[in-house]
């Protein structure tokens, strides 16, 4: 009588140690869900039926269909249009042509340039934010925006007694020599 054997523990273990070096059994065996990746996944250009069917084209096979986009290309048509190369246009249809010419001449083919040219001289200069962020009063007495407090009040009490708007005459500015510790420090950078 033959009695039945099972598998040792160390053919088991064997087994196991084999299985665990595939690196996609886990896979292979259903063990792991990949779901595909949205990324991936490409619509199909949709069809449409001419007008006329007479007008069809005939098939080429093996050629790319014309209405199809790779999606690297719509990748890239997206992120950077300027260097996307796009295939020959199609002949444009009549009412197309109507609208074309509706709209105008054509605008000069250095259009972009010009406007840019045109834009740069309403904008700031380069150094404008440099300015605001790095401002430091000038030292000069012409360009002080301090005014002298006791000059100020005679020069207006003159020009009351006298009958002249307060408006007349120049408004006495402060001397930059005399500034106080704080400022000789901060000018120094």
């Amino acid at each position: 009588m033959s009695r039945f054997r099972p598998f040792p523990p160390a053919l088991f273990a064997a087994l196991a140690l084999c299985l665990a070096g595939c690196g996609n059994a886990e896979k292979t065996f259903g063990l792991r869900i990949t779901p595909p990746n949205a990324f991936d996944v490409a619509s199909e250009a949709p069809l449409s039926m001419p007008p006329e069917l007479g007008t069809l084209p005939t098939p080429s096979p093996g050629e790319p269909r014309p209405q199809e986009v790779v999606p690297s290309q719509q990748a890239e048509a997206l992120l950077a249009p300027s260097t996307v190369t796009t295939a020959a246009k199609s002949p444009l249809g009549p009412g197309q042509q109507e609208l074309l010419q509706l709209a105008g001449p054509l605008p000069p083919s250095n259009i972009r340039a010009a406007v840019n040219r045109e834009a740069g001289l309403t904008s700031k200069p380069p150094g404008f934010v440099s300015d605001l962020m790095f401002w430091k009063p000038s030292n000069s007495a012409e360009e002080s925006t301090a005014v002298n407090a006791p000059a100020e009040q005679q020069r207006l009490q003159e020009n009351a007694a006298l009958g002249i708007p307060v408006t007349r005459g120049p408004t006495p500015r402060a001397s930059g020599s005399d500034s106080g510790f704080l400022n000789r420090i901060l000018d120094i950078f």
